[in-house]
């Protein structure tokens, strides 16, 4: 019982945060439209947020009753662990000349690795 309290408290917690990083998406975009339209845009984004995310949960669920979707997944991550890495290794090699270029050297480092995760 009170294993289960801590998966859901967990679970509970990831819910936040990741309802906090949706909440700053569509208030980035909701700040392009005038002013009269951007309460309804943040409530449809936050309405359409949660529905994904009902939905992605059960599809998740559905998927997890497969084991070699978990064995996929696990290799997945592996192989993103290890091609971040070889970014790491290429960043620690190439010594920048200032901090303006360094800058640009990690911000092409996370662009990579937000597109392998799209």
């Amino acid at each position: 019982m009170i294993e289960e309290l801590i998966i859901l408290t967990n679970i509970i917690f990831i819910t936040i945060i990741l309802t906090a990083d949706n909440a700053v998406i569509v208030g980035s975009i909701a700040s392009n439209f005038v002013p009269k339209n951007r309460k309804q845009i943040i409530l449809w984004g936050v309405i359409g947020a949660f529905v994904f995310k009902i939905f992605f949960a059960i599809f998740a669920t559905f998927l997890f009753e497969f084991y070699f979707i978990k064995i996929l997944g696990g290799l997945l991550l592996i192989w993103i662990v290890n091609d971040l890495r070889k970014d790491l290794l290429d960043i620690k090699k190439i010594k920048p000349a200032t901090k303006k270029v360094k800058n640009l050297h990690s911000l092409a480092a996370l662009e990579k690795f937000y597109l392998q995760i799209l």
